[in-house]
């Protein structure tokens, strides 16, 4: 931005048509009584975390990891070797949904790879 204002200074002036608020965010990691060992048990974990906890898995794990994957990806790629169900969830656009709408699309992916 420095380097934009820079080369255009009246910009810096300009008034915006809206407001636009930075925000910031810290994480806090509280361990629950959900865990999967199997796929079903995931998809049925699923249904019961917070949003919060998809939040964590699917979102924020992409930055944590530093790769254009999530928790839940590298677990069914890595340890139930389900290639095809991690690479749809990675295909997930979780910024046109809320969390709620991306937890039921990636409870049909999973229960797709049950059958």
């Amino acid at each position: 931005m420095e380097d934009f204002l820079k080369r255009s200074p009246a910009a810096a002036t300009r008034a915006a048509r809206e407001t636009f608020y930075f925000c910031a965010a810290d994480s806090v990691v509280i361990p629950t009584n959900f865990v999967a060992r199997t796929l079903g048990e995931f998809a049925e974990g699923l249904r019961g975390v917070s949003v919060h906890c998809i939040h964590h898995h699917f979102i924020e794990a992409r930055l944590r990891l530093k790769l254009m994957s999530n928790d839940f990806s590298q677990w069914l790629h890595e340890d139930l070797g389900l290639t095809e169900a991690a690479r749809q969830l990675n295909r997930l656009d979780i910024y046109t949904a809320t969390l709620d709408n991306v937890r039921e699309q990636i409870i049909r992916i999973v229960e797709r790879a049950l059958i």
